[in-house]
């Protein structure tokens, strides 16, 4: 077997990575890991808005059934302190710590709580509930004489349904 020839003995000790490139590749991974992260985080705060919107408009709608299906009136609390909700007769709902929450009604229980009202012919005394998180935010609109459910989200402002 021949001896190598003092060139390929260069050429092969520069032909892997130095430990400087390594750790400048591994460097700029951790910080694509840290971008990508910071931003599932944020969708997944967003998501979280979407979600307990969805879930303050089914008990909403839940709690319109129920005053016109019982022909009494019926209504849906929200405690800014405890940033919850019940409707008619379920369980309270507590909304995650980092969601804020906004309410302006007619129907003023307190200053840390209110309610919207629905009656027995499907009308309300009206309102809305803003949800915020990760720079989201959901607002679910009741109509004061029609009782109408719809919602905006700042996410797609021209996003709404068809009012029930």
């Amino acid at each position: 077997m021949p001896l190598p020839h003092s060139n390929d003995l260069h050429t092969a000790r520069h032909a892997g990575f130095t430990l400087l490139e390594m750790l400048l590749v591994i460097g700029i991974m951790a910080f694509i890991a840290v971008v990508v992260a910071v931003q599932v985080v944020g969708s997944s705060e967003s998501a979280k808005v979407a979600v307990a919107g969805k879930e303050l408009m089914a008990a909403l709608r839940y709690t319109r059934g129920q005053a016109v299906y019982t022909r009494q009136s019926a209504a849906l609390v929200v405690d800014l302190e405890k940033k919850s909700y019940t409707a008619a007769d379920h369980a309270e709902v507590i909304l995650p710590d980092e969601m804020e929450v906004k309410m302006y009604t007619g129907e003023v229980l307190n200053e840390k709580s209110g309610a919207i009202r629905f009656y027995p012919d499907g009308g309300s005394t009206g309102g809305k509930v803003t949800l915020m998180a990760g720079g989201r935010e959901w607002t679910v609109r009741v109509g004061w004489l029609t009782g109408d459910i719809d919602f905006i989200d700042s996410a797609k402002p021209r996003a709404t349904i068809p009012r029930s």
